[in-house]
């Protein structure tokens, strides 16, 4: 047979990509790109239309939160258990990986002055003023082929295995037909599952095996355990004192005079190789206490790299908006504008890698093996909801506690600006406390979910059943995907 999670995620994949690729002309053409002269894209959005935009990226994201789903519980099953804490270390690489292709190195790429100044000599292509090395539209078009070129290999190649229990060879797709041997060897297993009741490798149900009412039963239960309600509370709370940092502190740079030539560069020697490496190192030295590696990394960001980010837009706005000069002469004053730049960046990619690192390998090894791939998603849900509304708020008191200086063009044509205030230092101070007093209050709740047993994260929905309805279907000729 084909595959029960391939059956799932091929299809959506290949819808996807053939969207991107589709409608990668359409994209630009509601955003109003490809009416306007080369290098005049600020005027864009005169032209764009919300509501085709709106209906292209709503179409794909549902696609791709279908996609994620199959992925959650294909990543449950297709690892052993002793191999289950490296799962989450491919999750963090690869997402970071394609966080970096499709938004850092997108941005990159299109930037007209990066890509006349450094991309086109880097590569010895001809000179194109005003002309970004690589379209939105290009771009959508690259990576929906790559999606179709990708699904095609894995669909062909990839045999669906499941490794959540033992004798998971078994259980590959196409292997178990039903056959007196076969269905002989899947008693064994059963039996010897149901006697272990402290053996948490169980298999996984599927919707279909018990309708999509059961499915949505069983994680309304789920949300209304304790020990996930007190991690909900947790993924909801505690990206509020760092939203600043996470979605004004680049912009702010930006607008203090850091070029975008600058942060094109940073991303590919910083960020990237930090994003593969920390993950890995974090294993090795926080093994099997993801929270404590949590807690570290929480306490540092809202504390040391909230103060570093400070002085690195002081740097900024005296280096790049003002004098040129932040200490001593102009050389010392390139080296700390450099220094604290750098710095700043590595600390804030190390520690989003090591909470994200955490977040993941805490979720693999506490969901409910029977439902893990709804599991895995609806606590994903919560960690993304608690990333976007605290960037919504943060913008919005930006926007609220932010007043534009007065500024008028002398005689001499030099525009003088007096007065204004600018609400992002006061605003990181306030985050900063409101951080320490979060890591007071939640601590002890962290170090308790921490402490919970697995028995905690389960339903036990219909235990004593599972085991003789999966028997009965097995000799009935086999269960296929």
């Amino acid at each position: 047979r084909f595959g029960r999670r391939k059956s799932w995620l091929v299809p959506i994949q290949l819808i996807a990509g053939a969207l991107m690729v589709g409608g990668s002309d359409y994209v630009e053409q509601e955003l109003g790109l490809d009416t306007l002269p080369e290098g005049a894209v600020a005027e864009a959005a005169n032209s764009m239309n919300v509501k085709g935009v709106t209906f292209f990226f709503f179409t794909l994201y549902f696609l791709m939160a279908t996609q994620d789903i199959a992925v959650d519980g294909w990543a449950l099953t297709m690892l052993s258990k002793k191999n289950r804490g490296k799962g989450p270390i491919c999750n963090s690489i690869g997402q970071n990986i394609g966080y970096f292709l499709s938004y850092v190195g997108f941005l990159a790429l299109n930037d007209v002055d990066s890509s006349e100044n450094l991309w086109r000599p880097l590569l010895g292509l001809p000179s194109k003023p005003g002309v970004g090395l690589v379209s939105l539209g290009g771009f959508v078009k690259f990576m929906g082929t790559s999606m179709l070129v990708l699904t095609i290999l894995v669909s062909i190649f990839k045999k669906e295995v499941d490794m959540s229990i033992e004798g998971g060879d078994c259980l590959t797709v196409g292997n178990c037909t039903g056959t007196k041997s076969n269905i002989g060897d899947m008693e064994t297993l059963l039996k010897r599952q149901q006697q272990d009741d402290d053996d948490d490798e169980d298999h996984e149900i599927d919707a279909y095996e018990i309708g999509i009412m059961e499915t949505y039963r069983r994680l309304w239960a789920v949300v209304k355990l304790p020990a996930v309600q007190s991690l909900i509370l947790i993924l909801l709370t505690y990206r509020l004192p760092c939203a600043l940092s996470d979605n004004v502190k680049f912009l702010k740079a930006v607008e203090f005079g850091l070029s975008k030539q600058t942060t094109a560069l940073l991303s590919p020697t910083i960020v990237l190789p930090l994003s593969i490496a920390v993950p890995i190192i974090a294993t090795k030295i926080w093994h099997g206490h993801p929270l404590k590696q949590f807690m570290w990394a929480y306490k540092f960001r809202v504390t040391v790299v909230a103060f570093v980010d400070v002085l690195m837009l002081l740097a900024v706005r005296s280096f790049r908006g003002g004098s040129g000069l932040i200490l001593g002469g102009e050389g010392t004053s390139r080296a700390i504008f450099w220094g604290l730049l750098i710095v700043s960046t590595a600390f804030q990619a190390t520690v989003y890698s090591l909470q994200f690192n955490s977040q993941m390998t805490f979720f693999a090894h506490r969901v409910d093996p029977a439902i893990g791939g709804s599991y895995m998603t609806l606590l994903n849900t919560f960690a993304n909801l608690g990333g976007t509304w605290p960037s919504s708020l943060i913008m919005y008191l930006i926007g609220q506690f932010t007043v534009p200086p007065d500024c008028t063009v002398g005689d001499d044509g030099v525009e003088v600006c007096t007065g204004g205030r600018d609400a992002y230092f006061p605003l990181q101070m306030a985050l900063s406390a409101l951080g320490c007093t979060w890591i007071y209050f939640m601590g002890k709740r962290v170090q308790h979910v921490a402490d919970l047993p697995d028995d905690a994260w389960r339903t036990h929905f219909g235990e004593s059943e599972d085991g003789e309805e999966e028997l009965a279907e097995y000799k009935k000729g086999g269960k296929h995907a």
